[in-house]
């Protein structure tokens, strides 16, 4: 999958301004700690914010919301690719009827595609595959600072109290509200704990590979099971794409054979015990486009959704049968392959995704569904 501020604000007149959004809480800003497992850097980064109204010409590049109504964006304004533009981020908490700016690190938004945020204070900036360098705020964006993982990052996902990450091979965490990252490596007969595919649903985690899945319920006891390839597809082996989960138990499984530009066939295998076992959808998703994404409705078992890069349009495929059927759901304003990132559900009717890439002058979208996928709409900033 491929991946693709401001003159300042007095720091008490912009954490007041934040707490009046809710994006720190009334009680102030706590900190952020030392990172145990990140040696190379521990500058803090407050970058100037000149206003809070988000610029007119602002365009998404990626999204994270912790709530249907709360959420950070991560974008920049006039970008080029000849021009590299700073990064940005704007928060709602009125579900993107308002948007305002946060306070974001003094970094180009070529240095970070990525927004993660576990709850109104505690967020990550990243990019995939590129490098081991996270920048983190502790305060809502009040302040930041940058650590280092030892090799590239290829996910990241929060838990109820865990952040983890992919490193190369292996799979890193750190509690949430902490600077505090160790390699998960539990004692098992199977030898050490590898994958490259990460999801996490509540406090349970999913880390695979293309043979076996690492899945615990409680971030400290780790089970190993088997997974079943669905073989070669024209003579193309399968690989494990991606996971999503609706609960503890039920868990989907992405499977992806590419048959060469924007053409994949995809199957998509369903488990009803947390990923012991194991059986295939009854019906195959379109083989048209480069997988970009996948999500489960939670605690809706049966909503399926693949963000697929097309040279056409961006599509949206849909079930919501748990893989017997599928609609497909062009993207309005795409094509030539256009990036989309981002796809998530944020509660078993709401879900989103940003469409383009600012930082190579693709102008940004975030598309937005209140209905499971069923009409989605592009968020006015």
């Amino acid at each position: 999958m491929k991946t693709h501020i401001m003159r300042a604000l007095g720091a008490a007149g912009l954490a007041g301004a934040l707490t009046l959004l809710g994006v720190i809480g009334a009680g102030g800003a706590a900190a952020g700690g030392a990172a145990a497992a990140s040696p190379a850097t521990q500058a803090a980064y407050t970058a100037p914010v000149g206003s809070l109204k988000v610029p007119g010409n602002f365009q998404p590049g990626a999204a994270s919301f912790v709530s249907p109504t709360w959420g950070v964006v991560l974008g920049g304004s006039g970008c080029t690719i000849s021009r590299p533009c700073p990064a940005q981020l704007a928060v709602t908490a009125d579900g993107g009827a308002r948007w305002f700016l946060m306070r974001a690190p003094a970094v180009s938004l070529s240095q970070v595609s990525r927004v993660l945020f576990a709850n109104r204070a505690d967020g990550w900036l990243y990019s995939p595959y590129l490098s081991g360098h996270i920048w983190v705020t502790r305060n809502g964006g009040a302040s930041w600072r940058e650590i280092t993982l030892p090799g590239n990052i290829e996910a990241m996902a929060v838990s109820a109290r865990t952040v983890y990450a992919v490193v190369g091979s292996g799979l890193y965490r750190s509690p949430v509200g902490l600077n505090a990252w160790t390699r998960v490596n539990p004692r098992t007969p199977y030898g050490p704990m590898t994958g490259t595919v990460l999801a996490v649903e509540g406090n349970s985690v999913w880390f695979a590979s293309s043979t076996s899945v690492w899945t615990t319920a409680d971030g400290v006891h780790w089970a190993r099971y088997a997974l079943h390839s669905p073989g070669t597809a024209y003579g193309v082996p399968y690989g494990l794409t991606a996971i999503a989960a609706a609960s503890p138990r039920d868990v989907a499984f992405l499977w992806g054979a590419a048959q060469g530009m924007y053409h994949t066939v995809m199957t998509v295998q369903i488990s009803v015990n947390g990923g012991r076992t194991e059986r295939p959808a009854p019906a195959a998703p379109p083989s048209e486009g480069d997988i970009y994404g996948f999500a489960v409705a939670p605690c809706r078992f049966g909503v399926l959704l693949i963000a697929v890069v097309t040279p056409g349009q961006d599509l949206i495929y849909r079930s919501a049968n748990l893989g017997e059927t599928w609609t497909t759901f062009g993207t309005p304003g795409t094509g030539g392959g256009v990036s989309l990132s981002s796809l998530q559900f944020i509660s078993p009717a709401v879900a989103s995704y940003v469409w383009g890439y600012p930082a190579a002058g693709e102008a940004g979208h975030l598309m937005r569904t209140v209905n499971a996928g069923r009409t989605w709409y592009s968020v006015k900033f």
